[in-house]
């Protein structure tokens, strides 16, 4: 922090969850890492697993062995366990599989308690928040609803009076489309595919990223591509925003 300061309620039980999870016993296995860091009894650490969806063997494994989706599930397993009321995440779903994002999402809707979370994923941010606070050119703006209300909030705040001749002007029509909504919505498809592709790629790379820690030149690489790819992934996410608001059109003429 540059400044100010920040007063926890005596009440406030918070957790978080880092975009990079680390244990600090990587060797010990699912149980026991339940076991040591939550001091519950056996059954209640595989129950609370189960939920999790970790059961049978997969409780044995060494934490070191699990996928960096796996990792955040358990993690966020520990937190949920914790009964904290306060629950911070750190761009949840980035870098994870399309398999591990859902587990986070259905985790999170499941939590009770108060949410503060960054991050870039649209469709989380949808599903999620009902506060935004957006972070540009170095001001927050603070606005108390959901993402689709900020978007049509800022839009009309955004607008400005045409000018005489644009008043002149007829309003163009666009195109529509051919081929109806099932066109669009295998379009939309595809686009949702092509991001969770891209965030598994971001995945890979921040995992090399972790091993290549003590490679100055092996690192500049890396992130030279992480760069890349995240430009890459925002362009796709633009893309796929833009079919989707195509696709609500079409469906609410």
């Amino acid at each position: 922090p540059d400044s100010g300061k920040i007063r926890l309620g005596p009440t406030v039980r918070l957790g978080y969850l880092p975009q990079i999870i680390h244990f600090s016993y990587p060797e010990r296995n699912l149980v026991d890492t339940m076991l040591y860091d939550q001091n519950c009894s056996t059954q209640e650490a595989r129950d609370r697993l189960a939920a999790f969806n970790f059961r049978g063997e997969d409780v044995f494994k060494s934490v070191s062995t699990l996928s960096g989706g796996e990792q955040s599930r358990l993690r966020l397993c520990m937190l949920m366990d914790a009964k904290i009321n306060l629950l911070i995440l750190d761009e949840p779903t980035n870098h994870l599989d399309l398999s591990s994002r859902e587990w986070i999402e259905e985790a999170v809707a499941d939590y009770t308690g108060n949410l503060l979370f960054v991050s870039h994923d649209r469709y989380f941010i949808r599903q999620f928040a009902t506060r935004i606070w957006m972070l540009e050119d170095g001001r927050i703006t603070d606005f108390d609803g959901t993402f689709e209300e900020y978007r049509a909030w800022k839009e009309k705040k955004l607008a400005v009076s045409p000018s005489k001749k644009e008043e002149a002007e007829p309003k163009k029509e666009r195109p529509r489309r051919t081929g109806g909504t099932k066109l669009l919505e295998k379009e939309v498809a595809t686009a949702e595919r092509e991001v969770a592709r891209a965030e598994e790629r971001m995945y890979d790379l921040t995992r090399e990223i972790e091993d290549a820690a003590s490679d100055y030149l092996k690192l500049t690489e890396l992130y030279e591509q992480r760069e890349a790819l995240e430009e890459e992934i925002a362009h796709l996410y633009a893309t796929w925003e833009r079919l989707s608001a195509e696709l609500e059109e079409v469906k609410a003429e």
